[in-house]
């Protein structure tokens, strides 16, 4: 009992950081490499950008828009630089998690090992959950309760970055965690392309009968389900941000026509993609003054 109450005042000491940038726009880049201590979560609070960085298929390049999080395993360097010419600056949080508290989590978990942090390196998912806790411990910085509740958030974050591996372990005929990420950053590195099932089949190491089954049973969701709500999703950021003709759009994330796009746009969204632009540039918030920069 006395060790377990050192060990959580010990733990209790290495809690998150979070502090907030803007880029200057232009072509600001905007430069993350964690240490050996810290696991780093970034996510855009406003405008989008483009993220560059190494996973486990090697270098890759994504674009980042709100709802979107990075997260960056220890010793990794990213790139941050806006989207496209002329966009307005971008605002990002960068929340550090201490490692000492990560791998303390990892080892209360059956199945674990500590090298398992490496596994939630992610250059791009969307989780606006934790996106929105961003948000919060920011504005909690200099409110007097902070502690606790940083502390809190703290525990919070580091079990919630590692229930994805678990529930995926704790179900018979899923994908393995590291199949599942393969899957997904072949969806995201040829969105442009014709995806087959048995491409992804074969980034899985499977079977098409297995992979479809097993995929299922990750996601709730068809591969070709998955792989269109993804294209859809990625359409929508483009929309909202960029300033790409809608058929160039379309054709990026792997819409063969601009008359496809529009039906499977309307079909997901209820507008067309016309309509999702005009509605996202009425709702898009003032630009962002570089004052603000800390």
């Amino acid at each position: 009992m006395v060790q377990e109450q050192t060990r959580e005042r010990d733990l209790a000491k290495h809690v998150l950081t979070v502090d907030q940038r803007v880029s200057s726009g232009g072509s600001d880049t905007l430069l993350y490499q964690p240490s050996g201590d810290w696991f780093t979560i970034l996510t855009l609070l406003r405008g989008s950008c483009r993220i560059e960085g190494q996973d486990s298929r090697g270098q890759r390049s994504s674009t980042l828009a709100p709802g979107d999080i990075s997260r960056i395993a220890p010793n990794n360097l990213v790139r941050l630089s806006p989207a496209s010419p002329g966009l307005r600056p971008f605002e990002v949080a960068n929340i550090r998690l201490p490692v000492k508290l990560l791998r303390s989590e990892i080892g209360t978990r059956s199945g674990t090992t500590a090298q398992d942090l490496t596994a939630l390196h992610s250059l791009r998912s969307f989780d606006p959950h934790v996106a929105s806790m961003a948000s919060a411990l920011l504005h909690a910085r200099g409110l007097s309760e902070a502690d606790p509740y940083t502390t809190s958030a703290t525990r919070y974050l580091a079990a919630y970055l590692l229930l994805p591996q678990r529930a995926t372990r704790s179900r018979s005929g899923c994908l393995s965690p590291k199949q599942l990420r393969a899957v997904t950053g072949y969806m995201h590195e040829h969105l442009a392309s014709a995806i087959t099932l048995d491409q992804l089949a074969r980034e899985a190491g499977l079977s098409r009968y297995h992979f479809i089954r097993r995929f299922a049973a990750s996601t709730e969701k068809t591969p070709l389900q998955y792989l269109a709500e993804l294209r859809i999703d990625t359409a929508r950021q483009h929309l909202a941000v960029g300033t790409e003709p809608i058929s160039q759009v379309g054709r990026r994330c792997g819409f063969p026509t601009p008359e496809n796009f529009a039906r499977v746009f309307r079909r997901h969204v209820g507008c067309s993609p016309s309509q999702y632009r005009r509605r996202a540039a009425h709702d898009r918030c003032p630009p962002i003054s570089s004052s603000t920069t800390s």
